[in-house]
């Protein structure tokens, strides 16, 4: 029995994984089992696109594979309730038919509340909640969950039993000493499994640039209470939409400082509601409030908790900024804190967000520098104490961007040998048999871009046909003729996005184009073997002046032609 692989076998009896996503980017992991012809799914998560993507809300895993051998799929589960690994579930059981879900209890509580928005498409779908340190038998597999540390409640690793030996996966995980829930990461379990055998470790690498240990979220608890106590007016967090941690910490100083709470953000409710129907969000009902309530709260009682949608702290960020969010306008003297991780590329426009807030009047406290966050992926030390702790033969580092990946792989080398050391991509297999290890093949596994307001995935040439709309503008020409083809009036252009329109250039470049386009149409009308080709005159004219704004303006605008024909009798 073999899979589909693109012309790779995967054989019956050997153990081969394969990452559909999240290798060499922070997000969309997603992870494939293959054993004795049964597919074993882990994780489902999303990314957030970077602003070259326009019109892309969301990065998902590519499911091409997974739906060329949907009946091999024996379940799908899930580590942890954060975007990064259950972002995509929605998307996957739109696409894939998955007999069964398993997630720790937050996280199959999470799962269903989004689940719940679309009962006419997921009104069936059942997830088990599993308990951590019991084992699943799931088809050749033995299954364990083994609590970590994370910024969300119940984030767990795995521990898979398979006839080629344990695989543990991490997830995204540190080592907090002192946990804001009291719920230490299993590192007696962990260790165990180490002394009886790991074959391979799959482990979280995006915080290997951290040359010490993750601080503790407690240190985030502090940076909130100096800085809501020392405010005077409003103060509205931006945060994760899956930060449950931080959820009690700052409801636990609303109390403490007389504060109401708006919850703002559909993720981020929906987050409150499973945290609080698991127990790991515990608070008093009356302070309790709704953005409606806020006209009749006085401003320093009031405590904003926001997300943007899916999550994304730093979208919600930029609209307060540019004032283009109407329901959470900000006032001058409000303190905003942005507790959330800035990623790469994004410095830049955090800079110019902090300048538009110092306009308003608004008092912005930003993510580590100000002590009001701190990462939920472990830092170099950590890495070494999981790579120390399991001992694998194999070693896989996962979750991170393509350096993190590859410095967690130099790491490595102090505990395995550099030729068990697996820096995958995405798509590429790994096969596992009688104690050897090679990449043997890959699959599809680009990212799908996914547009939210469609519902849809949008293709690579959508995309880089609004990318170029957004850098270089749209060019709309207007072209009027009478049924003797001759213009009735000058062309008109009207442009959008277009930083060339108020040049002295652009305006004598109008002239000669007038007379380009005149020379055009006369010379289609007056060839032997004329006839009204109104495709033919649109192409001929658009590409006239697609040459002429190229090398006058150095500029590629989209050019739209349209071409109007009015009969002289019929004109008004």
């Amino acid at each position: 029995m073999t899979f589909v692989a693109e012309g790779v076998e995967l054989k019956y009896d050997r153990l081969c994984l394969i990452p559909l996503g999240g290798q060499s980017e922070i997000g969309r992991a997603l992870w494939a089992l293959s054993y004795a012809g049964e597919l074993l799914l882990i994780d489902a998560g999303a990314s957030y696109p970077g602003t070259t993507l326009p019109g892309v809300d969301l990065l998902l895993p590519n499911t091409n594979f997974l739906q060329a051998n949907q009946d091999r799929i024996t379940a799908l589960l899930l580590s942890n309730g954060n975007e990064e690994h259950c972002g995509a579930v929605p998307y996957l059981l739109d696409h894939v038919k998955v007999p069964r879900i398993m997630a720790p209890r937050f996280v199959a509580a999470l799962l269903s509340q989004r689940l719940m928005s679309r009962p006419d498409k997921y009104a069936d779908t059942t997830i088990d909640t599993i308990d951590t340190r019991t084992s699943y038998q799931i088809g050749a597999f033995q299954v364990e969950w083994l609590q970590v540390n994370d910024a969300i409640a119940d984030a767990c690793g795995l521990k898979i039993g398979t006839p080629e030996g344990v695989i543990i996966y991490t997830s995204s995980f540190k080592l907090d000493q002192t946990p804001i829930d009291g719920r230490q990461m299993d590192i007696a379990r962990l260790a165990e499994s180490g002394d009886q055998g790991v074959t391979l470790l799959l482990s979280d690498s995006a915080g290997v640039e951290s040359s010490n240990y993750t601080p503790s979220e407690r240190k985030v608890a502090r940076g909130f209470e100096k800085h809501i106590q020392s405010s005077t007016q409003r103060v509205i967090v931006l945060l994760p939409g899956t930060a449950t941690l931080r959820l009690q910490v700052l409801f636990d100083l609303a109390r403490q400082f007389n504060r109401k709470v708006v919850l703002y953000g559909e993720q981020l409710i929906q987050t409150a509601v499973a945290a609080a129907i698991t127990g790991n969000l515990s608070y008093d009902r009356s302070i309790e409030a709704q953005l409606s309530d806020l006209s009749k709260i006085e401003d320093e009682q009031v405590m904003i908790l926001a997300t943007g949608e899916d999550g994304d702290a730093m979208a919600l960020l930029r609209e307060l900024a540019d004032g283009r969010n109407k329901e959470l306008m900000l006032k001058k003297g409000d303190t905003v804190i942005f507790s959330s991780e800035i990623y790469p590329g994004e410095s830049r426009k955090m800079a110019m967000v902090l300048d538009q807030f110092l306009s308003l009047g608004v008092k912005a406290l930003v993510s580590v520098k100000d002590g009001v966050h701190v990462s939920n992926h472990a830092g170099k030390e950590e890495l070494k104490l999981m790579l120390a702790l399991c001992k694998p033969r194999f070693f896989v580092p996962a979750i991170g961007e393509g350096r993190h990946i590859m410095h967690h792989a130099q790491v490595a080398e102090d505990f395995v040998p550099k030729e068990n050391i697996f820096p995958l991509r995405n798509g590429e297999i790994l096969e596992i048999s009688n104690g050897s290890a090679s990449v043997i093949g890959s699959v599809e596994a680009q990212a799908v871009f996914y547009n939210r307001g469609q519902e849809e995935s949008v293709t690579a040439f959508s995309v880089s046909e609004r990318r170029s709309l957004s850098m270089e503008g749209v060019l709309n020409l207007g072209i009027l003729l009478n049924d003797s083809w001759e213009l009735l009036q000058e062309p008109h252009f009207d442009g959008a996005a277009l930083g060339f329109t108020q040049t002295p250039e652009w305006a004598a470049l109008k002239l000669e184009l007038a007379e380009a386009i005149q020379d055009c149409i006369n010379k289609q009308k007056n060839s032997p073997d004329f006839q009204k080709d109104f495709a033919a005159l649109k192409a001929a004219i658009r590409d006239i002046v697609a040459k002429a704004v190229r090398s006058r303006l150095s500029s590629k605008p989209a050019i739209q032609v349209n071409v109007h024909e009015f009969a002289s009798s019929s004109r008004k």
